[in-house]
């Protein structure tokens, strides 16, 4: 009897202690505070007790960094917050109750005009078989607008048609970033929409995407400016990346210096923000990415300095270059449901020694 009600009170303990945790916003950063984090993750890790949605509906978490600081659990969104975007936060800690909260993202800046930041690929040269652009705003942007207000075209300045997959416009939660694919049917050699239409880019011939100033934004303003990037057609690549070709380049022990990643072709440049990593033991190492020289260039500082020893740059398979050939598979495949089949989450890992 009195380990059962030993029990019962370690059990109401818990749910009291959980239920006395709260959910903070403070500078952009999510905090559990009322609850002291151990100083060891769950085995399925910190988001499988503290998560962070934005938007509504059936939308995969945010992206960022969980940490313990004194004690408290916080996330670090890999992208800043974005006005007029409402977040939904969950936790629940092991055997407690669960809290959920909603916050506000900042407030509108009513002054601020968008316009378009950057377009990636980057290069001027792009492969006659490019699967996808990215382009990146600089406030959040109204949606259904790519089909009316970006064109493809060509050298004489004439819009090109079926350029895109039809219906498709994919958006970061917060509305900042659009992805454009072009319509795979024209790309995959073989296929009838290949074979009739031929491919939407031709080697040597020169192009312009083309985005309309008239596009509003959140708040149905027009961007300040139109944008344009001209660019030329290269040769097709489909060949997949071969990471034992990258060339990687260490600083010294000691140093908060960067580690520099060089590939023989440009990369897919969102997937770089997040499908390689560097670790050290069973754990990885926390710092800032960037990708640079045409997306043929990655770039990781440490938060802290590098200490000596041995370390692995760790690699997902599904890191693809500017075609959408992956480490794992080639794109260039006739059937579609061989890609499905055959594409499995795993990694490659690339050893260097800091000395």
């Amino acid at each position: 009897m009195r380990s059962r009600n030993l029990s019962l009170l370690l059990i109401a303990a818990a749910l009291l202690h959980s239920a006395a945790a709260q959910i903070e916003l403070t500078a952009g950063v999510f905090k559990v505070s009322g609850w002291s984090a151990p100083a060891a993750p769950p085995p399925k890790g910190w988001q499988s007790i503290f998560i962070v949605y934005a938007g509504a509906g059936d939308v995969p978490p945010l992206l960022g960094a969980y940490s313990v600081e004194a004690g408290t659990l916080t996330f670090r969104p890999q992208y800043p917050l974005a006005p007029g975007v409402k977040y939904r936060v969950l936790f629940h800690a092991p055997g407690g109750v669960p809290v959920e909260r909603i916050f506000d993202g900042p407030a509108k800046d009513t002054r601020r005009l968008a316009r378009v930041e950057r377009v990636y690929p980057s290069a001027d040269v792009l492969p006659s078989n490019l699967l996808r652009f990215y382009i990146y705003f600089s406030a959040p942007m109204s949606q259904g607008e790519a089909g009316r207000r970006m064109r493809l075209l060509d050298e004489n300045g004439k819009a090109l048609d079926g350029v895109f997959l039809p219906g498709e416009e994919l958006w970061d939660p917060g509305f900042q970033r659009l992805t454009m694919t072009l319509d795979p049917g024209r790309i995959k050699r073989g296929l009838t929409s290949n074979q009739a239409m031929g491919p939407p880019i031709v080697e040597g011939k020169r192009y312009t995407l083309a985005i309309d100033q008239d596009w509003p934004d959140a708040r149905d303003v027009p961007m300040v400016e139109g944008f344009r990037k001209a660019f030329r057609g290269g040769p097709g690549e489909r060949t997949k990346p071969d990471p034992k070709q990258w060339r990687l380049t260490p600083p010294k022990a000691g140093s908060p210096g960067a580690l520099t990643v060089d590939f023989p072709k440009p990369m897919n440049y969102v997937l770089l923000q997040r499908m390689v990593r560097v670790s050290k033991g069973d754990g990885n190492i926390t710092g800032q990415v960037a990708v640079e020289r045409q997306e043929t260039r990655w770039v990781f500082t440490p938060r802290e300095a590098w200490s000596a020893g041995d370390y692995r740059l760790v690699v997902d398979t599904a890191l693809e270059d500017l075609a959408g050939n992956s480490i794992a598979l080639a794109f260039d495949i006739d059937v579609f449901e061989q890609v499905s089949r055959h594409i499995v989450s795993s990694t490659v890992t690339l050893p260097f020694g800091i000395r």
